[in-house]
């Protein structure tokens, strides 16, 4: 039975809120001040100083001022862009990232905060658009990409509860993952999540069905839910619940697909085919 590792509990540390992670990717900007001089202030420091403290309306004030006389500052539309992110306000935030991308189209922080926005309003033709054309980016090795990436696309909210999606440029891990939907506890670390994987074990099943597909690079998936390990009454030993959700053995899922079986599960309209606890002498490493 297959058993997630330590390294899917780690990808979503930090993400306790959204728009903190998109800020996290705030554009830089070169400095041509000499040395021996002191630096000139920060125009946008009273609404950045806003967004850390996620206080989004008042950010969001800043920089809808700000824009009005400085139209052509990039920084200061993706700022406020995240300002209405955090707010909810999708249709004013995807206003602002795409105006910042006009002006620079290589701010690539824009264009990943767009893809959040476009799955929020689940405009799944749009959500893709941007996708396919960073991974383009991506594979064109374009400054601020790497193949590496795990980019949040997506939160899901389902009652009280949050659950953040990342993705993996590349598939990622033991077990091939694309994406991760991680339920995030009181600690801040993920004690429940959904994998999309794409399991070696399940491609010989997949080749005998599908050669042309697989001579094309493409594999089969499944959705897979795991909790996090938590320590068995003696003390000295982990347990973890695996749970099968669905299989997907045609090929890889577009994330729409996705989205809409995992909320099934989340809501309780769905259960898992399958699920098995097993004990573990130690905790799982990476």
């Amino acid at each position: 039975m297959r058993l997630a590792l330590a390294l899917v509990l780690n990808l979503v540390v930090g993400i306790a809120a959204l728009p903190a992670a998109a800020m996290a990717q705030t554009p830089a900007t070169e400095s041509t001040t000499p040395a021996t001089r002191q630096a000139a202030p920060d125009p946008l420091e009273p609404g950045k100083q806003a967004l850390n403290k996620g206080d989004y309306a008042s950010a969001r004030e800043f920089f809808t001022t700000y824009v009005k006389d400085n139209p052509n500052n990039a920084e200061a539309l993706y700022l406020g862009g995240n300002a209405s992110l955090g707010l909810k306000q999708y249709d004013e935030a995807a206003q602002s990232y795409t105006a910042a991308i006009q002006l620079q189209r290589s701010l690539w922080a824009a264009h990943k905060n767009l893809v959040i926005v476009y799955a929020a309003q689940e405009k799944w033709a749009e959500f893709d658009r941007e996708r396919a054309l960073i991974q383009e980016a991506r594979a064109k090795e374009e400054p601020g990409l790497s193949k590496q990436d795990v980019d949040v696309i997506d939160v899901l909210y389902v009652g009280p509860e949050r659950y953040v999606v990342r993705s993996f440029a590349e598939l990622n891990g033991r077990f091939k993952a694309r994406y991760n939907i991680a339920h995030l506890g009181p600690n801040g670390k993920a004690d429940y999540w959904i994998l999309c994987e794409s399991d070696d074990i399940d491609q010989v099943s997949f080749a005998k069905a599908h050669s042309k597909e697989v001579a094309a690079g493409q594999r089969s998936f499944s959705l897979d839910s795991y909790t996090a390990p938590t320590p068995a009454a003696d003390g000295k030993s982990y347990t973890q619940t695996h749970g099968t959700i669905k299989f997907y053995p045609d090929g890889e899922p577009s994330y729409e697909t996705v989205r809409a079986d995992v909320l099934q599960v989340l809501e309780h309209k769905a259960a898992p085919m399958s699920s098995t606890t097993l004990g573990r002498p130690t905790t799982p490493t990476q």
